[in-house]
């Protein structure tokens, strides 16, 4: 069968109504709805929801991190506004294998008590009163995706304001009985369009984080080196290229997860085989760029797929550079589709594939573009002997990149031999040596004898002096912006002094991080003192711009100081680095790094931040938050529906 044909019947299956829709395993309804009511009088409206069996409604009170919890909103207008809290009946307890938590949930048939207020104001006449209902529902093997229904009836109102122009004295006899009101639209249910642009909205985010931009000249200097002959080539080259990314993400991802777990994802992206496995390839890669060694098939296997080899064009090779790529961004990209994995592992296997597809379409669209590139170069004018130059350039770039992978391998088994500084001079190296090969005052062997330099070199051989000259400064602990995400933190192999009070025990300095957790909430208990709690990774590059470019700050700097700060590393081969991984995954529900959560003293959550932001006032708005509750003495309970 042909790849064309199995995608086209892949994407058909995903997008099929009968995928989308989902099942009808819930309806509400009213039960005995007012027909009239006084301005100014206080309802109590009875919202029932049946549960087909086998399946189960969550209730309201749900811990966060886990199932969307049940919310009723009275819709509000002219006459009606919502009266108080809803109260729904006993929930029944359970640890949810779906989300590996406690939760709550109803069965069969649950009826809810909406207090609704009519406005003392509310003008005469019939009015309609709404009630929105966002919910979600589970077996015990899968999950439906988030929905939301309204229902409504109509309410004679008397009493209030004068009637409103055009609506009539109808007994109540004359109302429409109440029923239930689907999603208006396609038939889908509501949020899979917001869903899906959600997803591509995540795939564009994506692009924005560190470990994209190595893979812009890696991909560039990959199909520069094909050399595709004709422009429909290099097209068809790219969208393969395109679709082997997709795959990777959607199918690829599914299976580790399956295999490994939810964090599976994650330590696949950390681990110390993949991470060196990434190296030699992108180091290998280097060298054919520069012509030092040339990666041939054997004759033999030459001759036995020759025909085929040029009807497909190397598909397979192209596949595999689509599977290093996918390998090599999911250290920043997995906050999101490790997340949607997790969703996949509930049992909402379908729906999780299309948010994946939704997102790696998007995120592989900018490269399908990248791709194309070098054909469009070989148009220019004498395009050979700059052309050469150029694969040399990107094989210098390839190395420098592959050395951030070696550095991963290096950071996990705390070899402490790519410290910062060490990192920072070899890549200064190779910035210089760069400069120096632009320049024309070096030439590899294979290269034919060198003509005058030009413009575009000289230029290009001045930015690479300037970047040798940035990345100087680091060497004297100068911090380099975006650069500092992909370097080993700076504090790497430093040596931290330990202190100790006169009877032995170990002291704690305002600014010192624990990197234990048990002995965070001892301190904290001690000092009184909520705990920030960084659940971090060692090949995780988001954490590092973190570290280096938020962290910082003299604001954070300013709310640090009134916390136990705790680093928990969650990517290491050794058991503690597996009970932070499984604290993490099993308390707050995700895989993503990083992760930060403000913790009290008796061990409760106040806030949870997932993920990277270069936003300052966001993160010092959660930070904010640990300070209101030991200030303030509020609950966390009062202090999370405070915002």
């Amino acid at each position: 069968m042909k790849v064309s044909t199995i995608l086209a019947s892949l994407f058909a299956l995903l997008l099929s109504p009968a995928v989308l829709a989902g099942q009808n395993v819930l309806s509400f309804r009213l039960i005995d709805p007012p027909s009239e009511a006084e301005a100014g009088e206080n309802l109590v409206v009875v919202l029932r929801a049946d549960i087909e069996p086998g399946w189960h409604l969550y209730s309201m009170d749900l811990p966060s991190g886990g199932p969307i919890p049940t919310t009723v909103q009275v819709v509000e207008n002219a006459a009606f506004v919502a009266g108080g809290p809803p109260i729904e009946p006993e929930p029944i307890p359970w640890f949810d294998p779906n989300f590996n938590m406690q939760t709550n949930y109803h069965e069969h048939e649950a009826d809810f008590q909406i207090p609704v207020r009519v406005k003392s104001d509310a003008p005469n006449g019939l009015a309609s009163l709404e009630l929105r209902i966002r919910f979600m529902a589970c077996d015990d093997r899968s999950c439906l995706p988030p929905q939301t229904r309204s229902v409504s009836t109509e309410v004679l109102v008397s009493g209030g304001g004068p009637a409103v122009p055009g609506s009539a004295e109808v007994r109540p006899e004359a109302a429409a009985e109440p029923a239930p009101v689907e999603d208006a639209g396609s038939g889908l249910p509501a949020g899979t369009f917001p869903y899906i642009w959600f997803s591509m909205t995540m795939g564009a985010l994506a692009l924005l984080t560190p470990c994209v931009y190595p893979l812009i000249p890696i991909t560039v200097s990959y199909f520069t080196k094909r050399e595709a002959q004709t422009r429909s080539r290099a097209v068809f080259e790219a969208a393969l290229y395109s679709l082997g990314i997709i795959a990777t993400f959607s199918l690829l991802g599914f299976a580790l997860t399956f295999l490994l777990g939810a964090g599976g994802i994650s330590q696949l992206a950390s681990s110390p085989a993949v991470n060196l496995l990434i190296f030699a390839i992108f180091a290998i890669f280097a060298l054919s760029l520069f012509g030092v060694l040339e990666l041939r098939v054997p004759n033999s296997w030459l001759n036995a797929v020759n025909r085929k080899s040029t009807q497909t064009g190397g598909v397979l090779g192209i596949f595999l550079m689509a599977l290093t790529f996918s390998l090599t961004s999911f250290t920043c990209t997995v906050p999101f589709v490790g997340t949607v994995m997790v969703a996949a592992l509930h049992g909402d296997v379908l729906w999780a594939m299309l948010g994946v597809t939704a997102f790696a379409t998007i995120f592989a669209f900018p490269f399908f573009l990248l791709a194309i590139f070098p054909s469009m170069l070989k148009s220019l004018p004498k395009s050979g002997n700059w052309m050469n130059a150029m694969k040399i350039t990107m094989g210098f770039l390839i190395l420098a990149v592959s050395l951030k992978f070696l550095s991963n391998v290096d950071s996990v088994y705390q070899w402490e031999l790519l410290t910062r500084p060490i990192f920072i001079a070899l890549w200064l190296a190779i910035g210089l040596v760069t400069a120096v090969y632009l320049l024309g005052w070096i030439r590899f062997p294979h290269e034919p004898p060198s003509e005058s330099v030009g413009t575009p070199r000289v230029l290009f051989a001045i930015l690479f002096l300037a970047a040798s000259l940035y990345l100087f400064r680091g060497l004297f602990g100068f911090g380099l912006g975006e650069v500092d995400a992909f370097l080993p933190s700076r504090h790497y192999g430093a040596v931290e002094a330990v202190g100790f009070a006169p009877d032995g025990e170990r002291v704690v300095a305002r600014g010192q991080w624990l990197s234990n957790f048990e002995e965070g909430l001892r301190v904290a208990r001690a000092e009184d003192r909520p705990l920030f709690v960084d659940f971090t990774g060692y090949t995780c590059t988001n954490c590092r711009w973190m570290e280096a470019n938020m962290f910082p700050d003299p604001g954070v700097q300013a709310l640090f100081r009134e916390y136990v700060l705790v680093k928990l590393y969650t990517d290491g081969p050794r058991p503690e680095h597996e009970e932070n991984r499984r604290l993490k995954q099993e308390r707050f529900a995700t895989i993503a790094l990083p992760y930060y959560a403000l913790i009290t003293p008796d061990d409760e959550t106040i806030a949870t931040f997932p993920g990277m932001t270069r936003d300052r006032n966001e993160f010092i708005e959660f930070l904010e938050k640990g300070v209101r509750w030991r200030e303030t003495g509020t609950s966390v309970a009062d202090l999370t529906r405070g915002g």
